[in-house]
């Protein structure tokens, strides 16, 4: 198989850095897009730390669904390692093979993967038969909004809670990665990108841009260049791969991953100096650990008394104090009763409630209860509060093309950090 691939991350007009990443490896035929959140140095360690266990876990034969799953758990593990990434998390949306040796796009979170089916007889096209069809489904709350019926695409693009995703790698708990079965055929454009761009660009305004450019780099170049005309408000990454020959062959991950072979890695130097020596190579090490283990203790104790969130006892909204569902041994408290009935409140408040939204601090928790409170009072105000729910992972495509979808002005959304 032949591609010809060519990706551009951009910070944006608005924000300091640029928390995205991606992959690009031919050779173990992997390529990836990933959204950081969690601040500045958080964000790009969560989209880094993602995008290297993929390709670690590729390059050791995993499939590249598999792999994206690891990542979550690699990045709860530095997260908890250091108090100041902690609540950091990505999204990640990866094309690669399954562990069974399909092609497939493995997904977590708003970032989005396309193709544009293109006539055989060239990559790109004014055709306007061509068909756009978005791969992945976003995990969004407005997503779920619409899919409730609740509100309309064009109501989810201004929806003031447009920027909450409901499921992302590296936050609590476990993660459920969607993975799609993709057909590779010649001439077919695919598209990865972080919702940098989907939240300023319409889909019709993407698919004019893929028809129109016939070299990858220049059809990315121009998608970023539009994103930020439209405002830049995020970091914007964009991925363009053409389909040149659609033969697929599983590539040989030994190759690939070249690694020193034991026998010629460097031997590590060591100064033997008696019984104190050796004494001292044990204690040191005892003592570092020691040290680890009792570091990593008040790191989790610190960690799970931190924050808010939202819950319910006995009819009523309760605020809790720390992490839902605990840490190890220590569980949430009761910080505050509020005496607002679960009852009362509008929909989109009893799903913020259902999925414990949380709150890095007392007063950013006290204001979404007295919004909350006020909603409750008055029923014509608008609820623009909800939550994070589980989206079922759509069926896996067996046919040669994957059907087309509408192309609409409100089908993208942007995500807030966490």
């Amino acid at each position: 198989m032949k591609v010809d691939v060519a990706a551009i991350s951009d910070t944006g007009r608005v924000r300091e850095a640029n928390e995205d990443a991606f992959l690009v490896d031919r050779d173990l035929f992997v390529f990836a897009v990933a959204d950081g959140m969690g601040g500045h140095v958080a964000g790009e360690i969560a989209s880094a730390t993602a995008i290297e266990t993929v390709r670690a876990g590729v390059a050791g034969g995993a499939g590249v669904d598999v792999s994206v799953k690891n990542a979550h758990g690699a990045i709860k593990s530095k997260a908890k390692s250091d108090s100041e990434l902690a609540g950091m998390g990505t999204t990640l949306t990866a094309i690669g093979f399954s562990g069974d040796k399909k092609l497939v796009v493995a997904h977590v979170g708003d970032s989005r993967a396309y193709v544009l089916h293109q006539p055989l007889d060239g990559v790109a096209s004014s055709d306007t038969s061509t068909e756009l069809v978005r791969i992945t489904k976003d995990h969004s709350l407005v997503e779920e909004l619409v899919d409730a019926g609740e509100i309309t695409e064009e109501e989810a693009n201004v929806h003031p809670r447009r920027s909450v995703i409901t499921r992302a790698l590296g936050i609590d708990g476990e993660v459920e990665v969607d993975t799609y079965e993709i057909p590779f055929l010649k001439g077919d454009r695919y598209l990865l990108c972080s919702d940098g761009l989907t939240s300023m660009v319409r889909d019709e305004e993407i698919l004019e841009v893929l028809r129109s450019e016939k070299i990858p780099n220049d059809c990315a170049r121009e998608l970023v260049s539009k994103a930020n005309q439209a405002g830049g408000n995020d970091n914007i990454t964009v991925m363009i791969i053409d389909v040149i020959d659609p033969e697929l062959v599983i590539p040989d991950t030994r190759a690939a991953a070249v690694s020193i072979p034991a026998d010629k890695a460097e031997k590590p130097a060591i100064n033997k100096k008696g019984r104190f020596g050796f004494f001292l190579r044990i204690l040191i090490p005892t003592l570092i650990v020691v040290g680890l283990f009792f570091g990593a203790y008040l790191t989790a104790k610190h960690f799970a008394h931190q924050g808010y969130f939202i819950d319910e006892k006995n009819g009523e909204i309760v605020l809790m104090e720390g992490k839902y569902g605990g840490v190890l041994w220590w569980d949430p408290e009761l910080n505050s009763e509020t005496g607002i009935e679960v009852k009362n409140l509008t929909s989109g408040d009893k799903l913020l409630v259902k999925r414990h939204e949380s709150y890095s601090t007392r007063k950013e928790a006290l204001d979404r209860l007295e919004e909350i409170r006020n909603r409750q009072l008055d029923p014509t105000a608008i609820d623009d509060s909800s939550s994070e729910s589980t989206t079922t992972s759509p069926s896996t495509q067996n046919s040669s093309r994957i059907p087309p979808i509408t192309v609409t002005n409100g089908s993208s959304v942007s995500r807030e950090d966490l």
